[in-house]
């Protein structure tokens, strides 16, 4: 009789261990949203937390991870350059077909000129890279495709004795095969480079780079990533400063559809000052990294309104030399009988002040508008389980729609009730 209980009790402990085990399996937490979700909200904790899950699970089932653990070095890379976030003033977006971004930069003659090198060189060759001129016209820096695999690599060319060197290949980057270098710009000082790259260290697509010349080893010092809210998980082109202007402009197709872009026009600062995610916390500072509003960026209202005013009259001078037509900037209607295209049509020195607000907000406005009919049109040629990636984006991007288009009706009758009564 004894062996027959023995069994019985040795049955009813496994039983009991294998209902406790698909018990605490039951006990996982879910995720209620994918990792590109939690990407696209910039929660790259949460983004990881998704994705060792996954590749645990994965594993366990020995399928491939190769995807995930892609996705998962690029979490861990955001979360560091996350909380590194720059503190930079944002005056002006506009987006814009990415053909057009260098003829919307509106430098100094001093600061050179970029252009792309089909235009410098006119030789018909199919080649995507930029071209950087500096301002005594007597050297450029460029990117060209190598021969051998197709990738961009930064070049560059003197000119002496009334001709171009030969080409010469930057040095001191270590490029990796497979890497991809574009966009070059320097500044006046002849030795500090800005560049995009497509590599390891980029925290998706292209990422925004910074060098310096070293004199001695007659080579560029390793370059870089100057982080957000420059870079992002997306492609982030090109940095231009206009030194003589005090104004700055950075490239990025975040959130834009193919082949769109959003130039960024900005303040730029002599010393780089990070956020402290405890002073604004976690959600303030994802939001300022991904420029959710750039009013959010507005602290000192008088050197935004002094760098707006620069940046006008850079546009002014642009469009002066190549249109003799009337500048408008905008279209707003007063009245029946009153409608203005300038800031300088405001008599009210208030009305004036919140109309500049209120022409950031309808570009803004725009902005959100051109996103979220692009997101919607690509969500309506998925199927179920893509159009699980781009929802949460879907509705943050209709949540700030909707704000701004309230915020920018408050604007116009709070203008128009000032305008009309001083």
């Amino acid at each position: 009789m004894k062996k027959p209980i023995l069994l019985l009790a040795v049955l009813f402990l496994s039983l009991t261990a294998s209902a406790q085990r698909r018990s605490n399996r039951a006990k996982e937490p879910v995720p209620s949203v994918t990792p590109q979700e939690a990407m696209a909200a910039y929660d790259f904790a949460l983004a990881e937390e998704i994705l060792v899950q996954q590749i645990a699970k994965l594993t366990k089932k020995k399928q491939p991870t190769i995807q995930e653990e892609e996705m998962l070095e690029t979490a861990r890379k955001s979360q560091i350059s996350l909380r590194a976030t720059e503190q930079v003033t944002i005056i002006d977006s506009l987006i814009l077909p990415k053909k057009q971004v260098l003829q919307q930069i509106k430098l100094s003659r001093e600061c050179g000129s970029i252009m792309s090198c089909k235009d410098f060189f006119k030789t018909g060759k199919d080649n995507e890279g930029t071209l950087f001129l500096n301002e005594l016209g007597n050297r450029i820096v460029y990117a060209e495709p190598v021969k051998d695999n197709g990738r961009l690599r930064l070049k560059e060319k003197s000119y002496i004795g009334g001709e171009w060197s030969m080409e010469k290949q930057l040095t001191g980057f270590g490029e990796e095969e497979g890497d991809n270098l574009n966009f070059p710009f320097m500044l006046t000082d002849g030795i500090t480079l800005y560049f995009a790259a497509q590599n390891e260290e980029s925290l998706g697509g292209y990422d925004i780079f910074m060098t310096r010349f070293d004199a001695d080893s007659q080579q560029f010092l390793a370059p870089e990533n100057i982080g957000m809210p420059f870079n992002s998980p997306a492609n982030d082109y090109l940095m231009v400063i206009d030194e003589f202007q005090q104004l700055g402009w950075f490239v990025t197709d975040r959130w834009q559809p193919a082949d769109t872009v959003c130039l960024y026009t900005f303040i730029p600062t002599e010393t780089r000052q990070i956020y402290n995610e405890n002073d604004i916390g976690k959600e303030k500072l994802a939001s300022l990294a991904r420029i959710a509003s750039i009013k959010d960026t507005w602290k000192d209202m008088a050197a935004v309104d002094a760098a707006k005013q620069r940046l006008a009259e850079a546009r002014g001078a642009g469009l002066r030399a190549t249109n003799s037509v009337e500048h408008r900037d905008f279209t707003f209607v007063v009245n029946d009988s009153k409608t203005y295209y300038t800031l300088s049509n405001f008599k009210n020195p208030q009305a004036k002040k919140k109309a500049a607000i209120w022409l950031e907000t309808q570009n803004e406005y725009t902005t959100k508008q051109g996103e979220l009919k692009s997101l919607r049109t690509k969500y309506a040629a998925m199927n179920k389980a893509q159009r699980s990636q781009i929802a949460a984006q879907i509705r943050l991007t209709e949540t700030a729609f909707e704000r701004l288009g309230a915020e920018k009706l408050t604007l116009e009758k709070e203008i128009r009730r000032l305008e009309l009564n001083p």
